[in-house]
């Protein structure tokens, strides 16, 4: 369900308002420059495409339907603009990961709480780059399976042993760095 700012904004927005599109910007601007440079690893490429995306945004409020989140509207649109962004460089640099502290879902009471995010993000930024947009899409993003497959262009079986092999590794380093076993983390 839509918040009275959120409606404010879109209304604003489709009429063209100064300040609804400033405070979209100032609201999910960061939401969006986050995303973009998950996905580029480069700052002058994420701003290119928080560009894009802010410029598509801005041009599409009619197509704003039934969509119940302003802001996962803005997620998905962001999201689907890296992947067609990173098809087009054939998916070579995907998600170095340097920028999604905030992102990583954590569970308490585990030993891995003990691990800094610093070496876990290392640990990630070290898969394959179609692997490690797989786990991205699938850990970080909450997309299925068959909905990455599409994305991605590969098989859902292919997807699925991406997505297997990342935990695998990860789970690996994960355990020899609490066995100290592994001394250069990033």
């Amino acid at each position: 369900m839509l918040t009275e700012q959120e409606i404010e904004i879109i209304k604003g927005c489709r009429k063209g308002d100064p300040a609804c599109q400033k405070r979209l910007y100032l609201d999910y601007g960061p939401l969006v420059k986050g995303i973009c440079l998950r996905y580029t690893g480069d700052a002058d490429e994420a701003g290119d495409l928080f560009h894009d995306v802010f410029i598509f945004v801005l041009t599409h409020f009619a197509e704003f339907g039934d969509i119940t989140s302003l802001g996962g509207w803005i997620r998905r649109i962001t999201i689907n603009k890296c992947i067609d962004y990173l098809r087009h460089k054939k998916i070579k640099e995907a998600i170095p990961m340097s920028q999604i502290e905030y992102d990583l879902p954590r569970d308490d009471g585990h030993e891995y709480d003990e691990i800094p995010m610093e070496v876990l993000l290392g640990f990630i930024n070290r898969l394959k780059p179609k692997t490690r947009t797989a786990f991205n899409l699938f850990i970080i993003d909450g997309y299925e399976q068959e909905e990455i497959a599409r994305m991605m262009d590969e098989s859902q079986n292919n997807v699925r042993t991406m997505i297997s092999r990342a935990r695998s590794v990860l789970r690996e380093k994960i355990r020899k760095y609490l066995r100290n076993e592994e001394y250069t983390y990033l």
